[in-house]
């Protein structure tokens, strides 16, 4: 009887140490953080290796001019598409490759031009983004050629768009960038009567999953949602994208929750925490290796271990702005460090690779070298997801991911 009852004594006090283990790790869906900790990840991570599957030309990005085999696999998984209900596709790039990175409008309006109008504005950010997409091409962004292919290859029946935001690696900027997101998905919704299941994809390169993480949040109304309504003002933000607002910000979310969301991430670094809601996340990163971490320093010249930037685009990773200071500080406590190098240090330390949100593929994008040029030509790595030739493959990803339930098509996994 003693035995037993010391047995039971012992079992209860497992049962409480994982417990309290459990509650220090859990992972809140909201607006927390992510915490950076080097434990196997408990969401679902598998691993894929880059297949061709079908040769590309590079030579030209005419859909008349690719192969047979490369257009009969894009018109097939954009059947696939049309069948799982998807209406929308949205393709959002990271940052640095947007329209005002360096927030150039606000430092022109700050000390040189203050009444800067609105066309002029416009101006000036167009020509932004017309320079980085002739200096990145398809490395780490996309491109409207990139997304008008995509759009034909997949039949030209599915709404396709490119949304361009600034592209300014702080809080703030990121935040305006999902106001006007938001917005633009309302717009377009409100273009048609959205039928049961109806679905819109968001694709994502970099910081634009923080981007659709904060959209999660406002959709779930998590909790310090309102405090980020009370350091900006959200139905002021400037888009500029021509289209009228339909209404004001809570009636564009409202709109947004009248579909279904499916959202894809390349190579985000994992950073803000994630809503409850009626929508799928997958997330896409470029690594190597068997294990679920990171790469070492000594192999980014020649991008051994995948993508780096995804490993350090990390919480005190962001760019210092005078002009925005007291902004980003305020939402530091509701988003997590900005520019902290101490605190990125830290952080970096830990060589998490896997979001504790959502499902993850590990993939071998096969594009190390040992010719130390690599790390410029792939962006460390974090440049390949956006390439012309990768397209078929993510998109077979996306769908097998997805919409279907048969399993992983010509992909193969490791």
């Amino acid at each position: 009887m003693y035995t037993q009852q010391k047995s039971f004594i012992v079992l209860l006090f497992i049962l409480l140490l994982f417990a309290l283990f459990v509650q220090e790790h859990a992972v809140k869906a909201d607006l927390t953080p992510q915490k950076y900790i080097n434990i196997p990840p408990s969401n679902p991570v598998l691993m894929y290796e880059f297949n061709k599957i079908a040769p590309f030309n590079k030579k030209s990005f005419r859909l008349e001019d690719q192969p047979e085999k490369w257009r009969s696999a894009m018109s097939a998984l954009g059947q696939q598409l049309e069948l799982a209900k998807v209406r929308s596709v949205y393709f959002v790039h990271g940052t640095f490759v947007g329209n005002d990175p360096a927030e150039t409008i606000s430092w022109v309006k700050q000390y040189v031009y203050p009444e800067l109008s609105p066309e002029y504005e416009k101006t000036i950010t167009n020509f932004i983004k017309k320079v980085n997409d002739k200096t990145y091409a398809d490395v780490g962004n996309y491109t409207d050629g990139y997304v008008g292919l995509f759009k034909k290859a997949i039949g030209n029946k599915i709404h396709c768009e490119n949304f361009i935001w600034s592209s300014a690696n702080y809080h703030l900027a990121r935040l305006e960038g999902v106001v006007c997101l938001t917005k633009a998905l309302a717009w377009d919704i409100n273009q048609r009567v959205p039928t049961p299941g109806e679905r819109i994809l968001l694709i994502g390169h970099s910081h634009a999953g923080q981007l659709f993480a904060l959209l999660t949040n406002f959709l779930a109304q998590s909790p310090g949602i309102k405090d980020l309504r009370n350091i900006i003002n959200f139905d002021k933000v400037n888009c500029q994208d021509n289209k009228e607002d339909i209404a004001n910000f809570d009636e564009c979310l409202q709109k947004i929750r009248q579909v279904q969301l499916d959202i894809v991430t390349f190579g985000t670094p994992p950073r803000y925490g994630w809503g409850d809601g009626n929508y799928r996340l997958l997330n896409i990163i470029n690594h190597r290796g068997k294990e679920y971490t990171g790469g070492s320093l000594e192999g980014v010249l020649w991008t051994k271990d995948g993508d780096y930037i995804q490993q350090w685009g990390i919480a005190g990773s962001d760019s210092f702005v005078l002009q925005k200071e007291e902004e980003n500080k305020k939402l530091d406590i509701l988003l997590g460090d900005g520019c902290n190098i101490n605190s990125w240090k830290k952080n970096a330390e830990v060589k998490m690779r896997v979001p504790h949100y959502g499902k993850t593929l590990l993939v071998d994008y096969k594009d190390n070298s040992w010719f130390w040029w690599n790390a410029h030509k792939t962006l460390f790595g974090h440049g390949v997801y956006t390439q012309y030739e990768k397209m078929l493959f993510n998109t077979q990803l996306i769908v097998d991911e997805l919409y279907l339930d048969s399993g992983a098509g010509e992909l193969s996994t490791k």
